[in-house]
């Protein structure tokens, strides 16, 4: 877009939007594109645009049982993925390791100078502490207090934030994907467990994990790993899902569909939409993102859930809900760890001083 454009989007002076693209050309973020064609009589008008491949990031995404991890330019375009797996039971320590060897091959490989590079984006499952440094807890993995953010960056050499896994999906969706047009949204993750992240991007921007997987659907039910009886995650992940089906080696793409063919659907189903209603309820997203095993849902899930869902929730929530498949390419995990890293290292603390105008330039529909 022009600098006129940008000045009109973001509120900032002409000048000062001069100011700030000159130095982003010197950046080499940004670059003048001449969009006249060559008939045109007079001044031609210049544009300017992204140069998505200035600078890389490096997402992680340590899931349960999985890592999947790549490269990713400024706009979220991610190439030399690898993947590995491990288990729960593993000691951290190794997994560390483990992890880190294949970051630092996916960095040895690659053909980008070191210095653009700019940092490590890490999704982690469970709550993170303010500074976006330690994996406090984890449910699903049992892991407590651990220092994701320093010990790669003794490894790796390059700084590090972390995020829960969820919520740094829902940020990628929010800031590149399908959640742009909306001023929040709610994304759910379905695998061995169930767990959601919640962005708005509207007025004061917040983001936080939704713990979904444990909202209590049946008092006095089974015993949950969190302590608690009768969750959601009891009745609505890989587990007591397959339990349901009868079949150990269904793939987990699958799950969904022989689950609903099951006579005890109707009571997990009823059990998802009593949680789902109550965090929409709460968090009034206006989007709902559906990630993990939940995207290769059957359009009968979809059409169900878009029909029973907005009867749950508020008259006024109801008027701009809407309920989508993700957006991102698989793996989309490293999207979101990739997506925290550009937040914090460009868009934050990198050379662009001005958030607002930086967000509109690389089509980040993000208002400050």
């Amino acid at each position: 877009m022009s600098r006129a454009e940008i000045a009109r989007l973001t509120g900032i002076s002409s000048a000062g939007v001069t100011k700030i693209t000159a130095q982003m050309i010197r950046d080499g973020l940004i670059k003048e594109h001449d969009i006249s064609g060559m008939m045109k009589v007079g001044r031609p008008p210049i544009s300017v645009e992204i140069c998505s491949e200035a600078r890389r990031v490096l997402g992680i995404h340590l899931g349960a049982g999985q890592v999947h991890i790549a490269l990713s330019d400024i706009a979220l375009n991610v190439t030399d993925a690898r993947s590995m797996t491990y288990d729960l039971s593993d000691p951290v320590d190794g997994l560390i390791a483990r992890v880190s060897d294949l970051a630092r091959q996916v960095l040895d490989r690659c053909e980008v100078p070191p210095n653009q590079i700019l940092g490590v984006g890490v999704g982690v499952p469970g709550s993170v502490d303010p500074d976006q440094r330690v994996n406090l807890h984890s449910v699903l993995t049992g892991w407590r207090g651990i220092a994701f953010a320093d010990a790669f960056e003794q490894v790796l050499g390059l700084p590090v934030v972390i995020e829960h896994n969820a919520t740094a999906m829902a940020m990628a969706e929010a800031c590149y994907g399908a959640g742009r047009a909306a001023d929040s949204i709610l994304y759910l993750l379905l695998g061995k467990g169930i767990g959601a992240g919640y962005v708005q991007t509207s007025g004061i921007e917040r983001r936080s994990a939704a713990e979904i997987g444990h909202v209590v659907v049946d008092p006095g039910g089974s015993p949950c790993r969190c302590g608690g009886r009768g969750c959601l995650e009891q009745f609505f992940s890989e587990e007591p899902l397959r339990k349901i089906i009868g079949i150990t080696d269904l793939p987990r793409s699958a799950l969904i569909a022989a689950a609903m063919r099951r006579p005890e659907w109707p009571k997990v189903y009823e059990h998802f939409l009593q949680a789902l209603s109550t965090t929409v309820t709460l968090l009034a997203p206006e989007r709902i993102v559906l990630g993990g095993d939940l995207n290769n849902a059957p359009e009968q899930f979809m059409e169900e859930l878009r029909r029973d869902l907005p009867l749950r929730v508020m008259p006024q929530q109801r008027v701009k809900l809407q309920i989508e498949r993700t957006s991102l390419t698989e793996p989309v995990g490293v999207h979101g760890a990739a997506c925290v890293a550009l937040e914090q290292f460009l868009y934050r603390n990198g050379p662009v001083s001005a958030p607002k105008f930086a967000r509109h330039v690389a089509g980040v529909q993000v208002r400050s």
